[in-house]
């Protein structure tokens, strides 16, 4: 009966120390933090705009567009309608020069010499007049940069006043009309919208 007994409290003073060692390993060890870093592969490809046809030019531009809006707040976005017209307008649906050689869809000029630029065709490429039509990494670049000069320049203000009263395309297209210099520039926007974007694209 001794024996027994003896054997039982050496199992318990056993058991007392088994269990202090292991909360002590639990509390001195490290702990263990995983980060989960998404694969390059998975993350966003800038869209390549393809203007090799008009309805390729319109569906690449437009998942270009998609892409810069999905990290731009709702509130800085160009109608889609205003957008592809005036790319149109620029560029005779993708098909232009300084669409193609300069990735420009917009005919947004620049004013530092010292940057890339063109000129068109026919004048002096070698001759610099004070500006030239601005030459991009991508397609996509100038599409941003279109949308940047809608939402930062002074001409645009009203543009911007208009949307934030919910004005629509039409309404926001007359505030365009320092765009370009051609007098009608902003009623040939519109046309395009009604007659070749509406109702005929999916944006």
């Amino acid at each position: 009966m001794k024996i027994i007994s003896t054997i039982i409290a050496l199992a318990g003073i056993y058991l007392i120390a088994f269990t202090e060692i292991k909360q002590a390993e639990t509390v001195s060890k490290p702990l263990e933090i995983t980060i989960h870093v998404q694969p390059a592969s998975l993350k966003p490809i800038v869209p390549v705009i393809d203007t090799s046809d008009k309805d390729t030019f319109v569906t690449t531009l437009n998942q270009c567009v998609d892409y810069i809006y999905s990290e731009l707040p709702q509130s800085q976005h160009i109608p889609k309608e205003i957008l592809i017209a005036q790319a149109a307008l620029e560029t005779g649906w993708g098909s232009s020069r300084f669409a193609n050689e300069g990735n420009n869809l917009f005919g947004i000029r620049t004013f530092n010499k010292d940057s890339e630029w063109l000129l068109p065709i026919t004048w002096d490429q070698n001759k610099w007049i004070g500006w030239g039509v601005k030459v991009y990494d991508s397609k996509c670049d100038s599409v941003k940069d279109y949308i940047r000069i809608l939402n930062t320049v002074f001409a645009y203000e009203k543009f911007r006043e208009l949307r934030n009263q919910n004005a629509d395309v039409y309404t926001l297209v007359d505030t365009l009309e320092q765009y370009a210099t051609k007098d009608s520039y902003t009623e040939l926007v519109k046309q395009v919208i009604k007659h070749n974007i509406e109702g005929v694209y999916e944006l």
